[in-house]
């Protein structure tokens, strides 16, 4: 009987240590997702960086960095409000994120602005697929208050140079944005 209770006592302390674990999980995927559009936020952009970043010293090959700013977005706020911005980020994020591979990596980084991690990819490559991305989000318009609104896309792309911080490819990705933005919007340019 002693055995017996004593198992059960064991079954039940594993069966508690299996919800703790879920549990962690759950809370540190909260930690690193946006909560407003499913994507990582900043501290998952940067666990995915640091693994692609490992995986490059391990493996070689290239990585890519680009940055979405989501054009005209302080006039869709002003004109159609809040919610219809944050539908904008919403629906932006859910594009891009299907049409990305299974490998890559999307973050809001702030704003409107995404970060995407290419790996594998290299800064031609990554402006091409960014361009494509645009092209497609023709597709992706949605209705808010019975309007169609489509949302367009500048941006920037460099590749990652071993050893270097995050930082100093988005610097560089950053600049490249700028050059869309200047040269007419809903481009990609590449650093």
């Amino acid at each position: 009987a002693r055995l017996q209770a004593d198992s059960a006592r064991a079954s039940g302390l594993e069966e508690r240590v299996r919800q703790l674990e879920a549990e962690s999980r759950r809370l540190s995927e909260e930690v690193s997702t946006d909560v407003l559009t499913q994507v990582a936020n900043r501290r998952g952009l940067m666990q995915a960086f640091e693994v692609e970043q490992a995986r490059c010293q391990r493996e070689g090959g290239p990585l890519a960095v680009g940055l979405i700013d989501i054009d005209n977005f302080k006039k869709l706020n002003d004109s159609l409000g809040h919610t219809a911005g944050d539908r904008a980020l919403k629906s932006l994020a859910a594009a891009v994120r299907d049409r990305l591979r299974p490998g890559d990596h999307l973050a809001r980084f702030g704003g409107e602005e995404f970060v995407v991690l290419l790996p594998r990819t290299g800064t031609e490559e990554a402006q091409q697929a960014l361009t494509r991305l645009q092209r497609s989000l023709t597709e992706a318009l949605f209705l808010y208050d019975g309007r169609e609104v489509f949302v367009t896309f500048s941006a920037g792309v460099t590749g990652w140079r071993d050893g270097e911080a995050l930082e100093a490819a988005l610097e560089r990705a950053d600049e490249a944005l700028y050059e869309a933005k200047r040269t007419g919007k809903n481009r990609t340019c590449a650093a």
